[in-house]
């Protein structure tokens, strides 16, 4: 290989590595961090523009939630110390406002008096991180998942209510609110949910009812915790002897299982049970909300990926179904893998996949990607009988210089696919109208 091409090629894969290889000068005495050098894989893992994911890492020390400041300072100085590579984990606001991990792991490369260089990977571990705090938090909280109770009076003349909660020790107190509506955005409740409990109180307050429903709240089970949970309360009015409502009785019981339930349900139902991967419907509505964002005259560039297995029913009828499952599923785990942030992997058909890759670069780089998958998957089975039958066809299409609709990308990713299956298979094809021109394939 000419040594052109080998430095294209080093560039091209250090710029698309999911994560973050980045350069950056720390400042010893201001502990300023400036970034010198960050490759695309850094942009794509923060899943925001480039204009956002800059505005982030030049000001990476107001991004860092204060509570892990001192987590990142330490970190850096071990780096800086120049002992070996170091590492530490921080969270930090994505452009969205969401708390995002971050693992960074470097070494020292040069100093200059008070000016620190060094290289560094960042990548996104909050999915871990997540994980391991809601098992945490699952076991602080099963003691009070055992038989809580939660009633409450509210008193529509004085405008106090109280609270009463029993626990699963037996042990009960009560807690006294006065001013009670103006209170409510106070206590605790989520801000979504307010104006409709606020509302479902004060309808229960003018005429006899029954209601309910479900919100988000912090500090009913522990007024320490800052957490949200999910409850569910039910109330009903009271008549006084004058016929008018005077007292409106709630129930609210901790739904936070339930709804932790519901949501792997819900997972579940999205994605792929062989592969991990998002279904065909998913897939769709993922990335038709993904291409709200793009405009025909905007600088972000998106590319839809269909790949096909090339001989899945040779193996199959070959090799059996087993095997055939084990290939789809090592397929699934190569897409998971390669792709993350703001872009979309899904098992759209038996042996066809697809892939929306967001804010990418160049159009080359979109090859470079659809090649570095087609390698792996086509090696993934080295050394068995089957091995030599695996490799997957690529279909590209480009947002929006071939549509800004997932029906027009989806229509000519499909016909890149098709011509790369007639001509020779293992490979990918970007789209191109002359190419293409031949093709008239129906469904």
């Amino acid at each position: 290989m000419r040594g052109n091409d080998s430095e294209e090629m080093i560039s091209s894969a250090v710029e698309n590595f999911i994560g973050g290889i980045c350069i950056l000068e720390v400042d010893t005495d201001t502990k300023e961090i400036t970034p010198i050098y960050l490759n695309d894989g850094y942009y794509r893992m923060m899943g925001g523009t480039r204009v956002q994911t800059d505005a982030i890492m030049t000001h990476l020390r107001r991004s860092v939630i204060p509570d892990d400041l001192p987590i990142l300072d330490q970190g850096l100085e071990d780096i800086i110390s120049d002992n070996g590579s170091a590492e530490c984990e921080y969270r930090i606001v994505d452009h969205e406002g969401n708390l995002m991990w971050q693992k960074l792991r470097g070494n020292l490369y040069s100093r200059k008096g008070t000016k620190n260089c060094i290289i560094a990977v960042i990548l996104d571990c909050t999915e871990q991180k997540t994980i391991e705090e809601e098992l945490k938090r699952q076991s602080d909280y099963m003691h009070l998942l055992m038989d809580t109770d939660i009633t409450f009076d509210f008193n529509c003349r004085t405008d106090v209510c109280i609270y009463s909660m029993t626990e699963a020790d037996s042990l009960s107190h009560d807690e006294v609110v006065k001013n009670y509506i103006k209170q409510i955005p106070s206590i605790g409740i989520h801000e979504d949910y307010i104006e409709n409990y606020t509302q479902m109180i004060e309808s229960a307050m003018q005429h006899p009812r029954r209601d309910s429903m479900e919100f988000r709240s912090k500090g009913l089970l522990n007024h320490n915790s800052e957490e949200y949970r999910w409850f569910k309360v039910s109330i009903v009015s009271i008549l006084g002897h004058e016929g008018y409502v005077s007292h409106v009785i709630g129930h609210i019981t901790d739904i936070q299982e339930e709804k932790l339930k519901e949501a792997e349900l819900r997972l579940r139902a999205d994605r792929d049970s062989l592969t991990g991967l998002l279904n065909k419907e998913a897939t769709k509505t993922l990335i038709n909300n993904i291409l709200e964002t793009y405009s025909a005259d905007g600088n972000i560039t998106g590319a839809l990926f269909m790949v096909d297995s090339d001989n899945f029913k040779h193996i199959n009828d070959a090799y059996g179904h087993i095997t055939g499952d084990r290939v789809l599923a090592k397929i699934g785990e190569i897409l998971r893998d390669n792709f993350k942030g703001m872009d979309v992997t899904g098992r759209v058909g038996g042996d066809e996949f697809m892939v929306f890759l967001n804010n990418i670069r160049t159009e080359s780089d979109s090859e470079f990607i659809a090649k570095k998958i087609g390698y792996l998957i086509g090696h993934a089975f080295d050394g068995e009988d089957f091995g030599a039958d695996v490799s997957v066809s690529i279909g590209i299409a480009l947002c929006p210089k071939h549509g800004l609709k997932y029906e027009e990308l989806y229509g000519k990713a499909d016909k890149a696919l098709y011509h790369m299956k007639k001509n020779g298979k293992s490979g990918c094809v970007l789209y191109d109208d002359e190419l293409m021109k031949d093709i008239d394939r129906v469904g």
